[in-house]
């Protein structure tokens, strides 16, 4: 599977990210809270300083940009039941609007329809195809550097390096519309809960924003037996940092591969950061040398994982 490469047993903490995709996944992360932060907005404007609900008169109707509130009044149903399920359908529509985004991008030199996080997944793939020409040729490999084989968008389109990048966007969208889909289920929860128990307008938009960016969780009642709650939008901003690396190392190491059957042997060696927010299954690996086969699904190791896979050759 892999063979030991022998190195000092002494940790060396003077490294920084590796990949070089601080910038990148920060951006990434960034866009998610934005994006959180908005939904956020709405349902404070909604439940709160619309009363949505009919609880209490209308405060007043604020503008936002690509969310809507739902407007005074808009779930004042007679039936419990009715509140949520009306409610829960116009949070759907913010979802689909603000966070689960469809629209045209461009790849490639094309027009798609696409994830608005597809572009920060692509970036970051990008990115990986670069280094790993610029570190093969660092090694001594005999490889052309990426304009001396046509640029690109040559490189980006051929069959091996398109596939792994759709299946890297389905990826990204579905594990994101998994947090959406939690983060509704929960809300519904405490929403028919709330309207049972008679929260004011404010408490009810508390508990729901809670929900999301974990604002107060705890005193709420959000957290489970043993305290523990990751909101929504905590746990996307985990899957951008988290998706980032894997798009990069998935594009390095399929490059690697691209090359190996052009006669270009090559394997991968193991580097963390080196620092020391690095974890002990991560630092246990520093050094080893693996296949290409067997490194390619081992990266990112858990949820937020700076790792990077470099060429090895053996001298």
């Amino acid at each position: 599977m892999c063979e030991i490469h022998t190195h000092s047993s002494i940790a060396v903490y003077s490294r920084t990210d590796p990949t070089r995709t601080t910038t990148l996944r920060n951006v990434f992360a960034r866009e998610f809270r934005k994006r959180f932060n908005e939904l956020v907005r709405v349902i404070r404007m909604s439940v709160d300083q619309q009363d949505t609900f009919g609880l209490r008169v209308l405060l007043g109707t604020p503008q936002t940009l690509q969310m809507q509130p739902s407007g005074a009044g808009a779930f004042s149903f007679a039936r419990s039941p009715d509140k949520v399920a009306a409610f829960m359908r116009w949070l759907e529509q913010q979802v689909q609007a603000g966070i689960l985004t469809v629209g045209e991008l461009e790849q490639i030199g094309l027009s798609i329809d696409g994830a608005w996080t597809n572009r920060y997944i692509f970036d970051s793939y990008k990115r990986g195809m670069y280094r790993a020409r610029s570190e093969m040729r660092r090694m001594g490999y005999d490889v052309p550097t990426i304009d001396e084989t046509g640029g690109i968008n040559v490189s980006m389109g051929t069959p091996l390096h398109l596939d792994r990048l759709g299946l890297l966007y389905t990826r990204v969208f579905s594990e994101l519309k998994g947090i959406t889909l939690q983060m509704d289920q929960i809300i519904s929860r405490i929403l028919a809960q709330g309207i049972a128990d008679g929260d004011n307008p404010r408490l009810l938009a508390r508990k729901l924003v809670a929900v999301i960016d974990g604002t107060g969780a705890g005193e709420l009642g959000i957290t489970d037996s043993l305290g523990r709650f990751i909101p929504a939008a905590r746990r996307a901003e985990i899957l951008a940092r988290t998706e980032i690396i894997r798009a990069h190392h998935q594009a390095m190491v399929q490059e690697y591969m691209n090359w190996g059957v052009l006669g270009v042997r090559i394997r991968a060696e193991w580097k963390t950061a080196g620092d020391r927010r690095v974890c002990s299954e991560c630092e246990a690996l520093e050094g080893e040398i693996f296949e290409l086969e067997v490194v390619m699904n081992m990266i990112p190791v858990h949820p937020q994982c700076r790792c990077i896979a470099l060429p090895f050759k053996s001298r």
